[in-house]
């Protein structure tokens, strides 16, 4: 019985101090194991490749308050270990330290803390000290935090920031609140440092569409993150500025002439990439005033596989307006369901475009379908759903429309936003001339990308949630080629749903199962085990 009890401690204190050794190494020497379906947890390839193009020198100060309670304490965690996976990736190009501003403050910001005033309010306030205000312009913002010290909830200022630096360039991500799209964050903000031309997404002006500092301020703001964004009016002139990477045509209510038409298409025929949001109508969102719009694109798309529709998608699965109603001596807001804004669940295809983003809202839209010639990739993107109906002109859009009166008639799903990619033949291959002054190419030199979507307003500040904003980025970065950062930005959103054409009774068959039947298995396996040992018990003979 010694020998046993003596081996049985031997062997505790062996495991111990292997534990204990292994813990010690893990501390010094980093690798991390991923076995998420998306791998979400490992750096991604389009990651790497900017590490290894690095050619001089990037330094990464995160400013991290120690100590912070969950759940921030596991984000500086996972920002130390991206970090030391960024700088093994980079062979040593970027380098970083992790730093808890409270040790950078002297003995007089410290007793600056302790000196508070009050307004004339008679709140309490107190003086930044010198570690404050310096962070304060390198565009590091605190946030406050609840903590629990000496037995009480407290609020606590702390620092959750990263700042990015390249020769004399300098990029901020001011709060890590959430490290979902750390990865995606930090990659752009490296490659915007280290890129030597910014590249230019046009918007076309000049036919009625939409401004840029009007219903596009959101748009402007989300691309001049990665990308400079001007206005382009093509006028008399037969080609986009040679300086454009990307055009945007989004809403003209008036059609284009034939030689901005022209500019158009040799823009594609020379390599680059354009979306079309187009419209049937415009729809006022402040009034619900329709108004016809005519762009006169329709001929040159269809060229490239892409037939745009005129009647307007209505959908059961659809966004909700606010509706006033009086009731009694009261005026209250009422959701009301309204068709005409169908919400998507999911995007569809495997594009990078459409990859792991839902409940995009496409107001006021038409079907877009595909017809594409040889040597031409087309995809669906998005799709209404099954209880979806086409309506004719003219549009009856009024959002106090009574629905249980009408029974219309349903066909979807509908396309309604698609792409097209390839070797593109030129609308006017019939003037292809290489000896004119201005030449015509009667077919695309590389492989251009185009999308086409049946509306516009889904880009309007209106409807601009966070689902457009992750759709309109991803178009982006597409059409300048970027795709390694949509792959890495699709890991963000991308879930794993049941399917989403699961009658309602397997969908709660799933679910209650998932609640009730496992805790059920485990309940009934551990009263198996307790009635065969109750019944080895019962054998046992003394």
């Amino acid at each position: 019985m010694r020998k046993n009890t003596l081996n049985a401690t031997v062997l505790l204190l062996g495991i111990t101090g292997s534990l204990i050794l292994l813990n010690i190494l893990g501390l010094r020497a980093f690798t991390r194991l991923d076995f998420t379906r998306d791998k979400a947890y490992t750096l991604s390839e389009a990651s790497r490749k900017a590490m290894e193009e690095l050619e001089d020198p990037v330094t990464v100060t995160a400013y991290f308050t120690d100590k912070l309670p969950p759940p921030y304490s596991s984000n500086a965690r996972y920002v130390r270990d991206l970090l030391e996976e960024y700088r093994a990736a980079s062979k040593g190009k970027l380098s970083f330290e992790f730093l808890d501003p409270m040790t950078q403050e002297t003995d007089a910001d410290k007793e600056a803390k302790r000196e508070t005033k009050r307004d004339i309010f008679g709140r309490s306030f107190r003086e930044p000290t010198s570690v404050e205000r310096e962070l304060a312009q390198e565009g590091v913002q605190p946030v406050e935090v609840r903590v629990v010290e000496d037995d009480q909830v407290q609020t606590k200022r702390a620092y959750m920031g990263i700042i990015l630096k390249h020769q004399e360039k300098k990029e901020v991500i001011p709060v890590v609140a959430d490290t979902q799209t750390l990865e995606y964050d930090f990659t752009t903000l490296v490659r915007k440092l280290t890129r030597p031309k910014t590249p230019v997404i046009g918007v076309l002006q000049g036919h009625g569409e939409p401004g840029l500092q009007e219903k596009l301020r959101r748009l402007q703001q989300l691309l001049s993150q990665l990308y400079e964004v001007r206005p382009v009016e093509l006028g008399e002139g037969e080609r986009v500025d040679a300086a454009v990477d990307a055009l945007l045509v989004i809403g003209p209510k008036t059609a284009l002439k034939p030689n901005e038409l022209k500019a158009i298409d040799q823009f594609l025929m020379g390599g680059k990439s354009a979306a079309f949001f187009l419209d049937a109508i415009q729809v006022d969102p402040r009034n619900f005033e329709p108004s016809d719009a005519e762009h006169g694109l329709g001929p040159l798309l269809a060229t490239y596989g892409v037939k745009l529709g005129d009647q307007l998608v209505a959908d059961a699965r659809s966004g909700q307006l606010s509706m006033q109603e009086q009731r009694g001596f009261m005026v209250i807001d009422v959701p009301v369901p309204y068709p005409f804004i169908p919400l998507l669940a999911q995007l569809e295809g495997d594009s990078p475009v459409s990859k792991g983003i839902g409940g995009v809202l496409l107001p006021f839209t038409t079907q877009v379908t595909l017809q594409p010639p040889e040597g031409v990739q087309g995809t669906v993107l998005a799709k209404s759903s099954k209880t979806s109906w086409l309506e004719s002109k003219p549009f009856n859009i009024n959002p106090r429309r009574d629905w249980r009166e009408e029974n219309p008639t349903v066909g979807g799903p509908y396309p309604l936003i698609v792409q097209v990619s390839g070797k593109l033949k030129s609308h006017f291959a019939e003037e292809a001339s290489t000896s004119a002054p201005v030449p015509v190419l009667a077919e695309s030199q590389g492989e251009p990308r185009v999308i086409v979507a049946g509306g516009s307003s889904a880009l309007w500040d209106d409807f601009m949630g966070s689902a457009n904003q992750a759709f309109l980025l991803n178009v982006a970065d597409w059409l300048l080629l970027d795709s390694g950062l949509l792959n890495m930005r699709a890991r963000g959103y991308a879930g794993a749903p049941l399917d989403k054409d699961l009658t309602d009774g397997t969908r709660n068959a799933v679910k209650y199962g998932n609640v009730l039947g496992i805790p059920f298995l485990l309940t009934a396996f551990g009263l198996v085990r307790w009635r065969m040992r109750e019944a080895r018990r019962a054998r046992v003979t003394v």
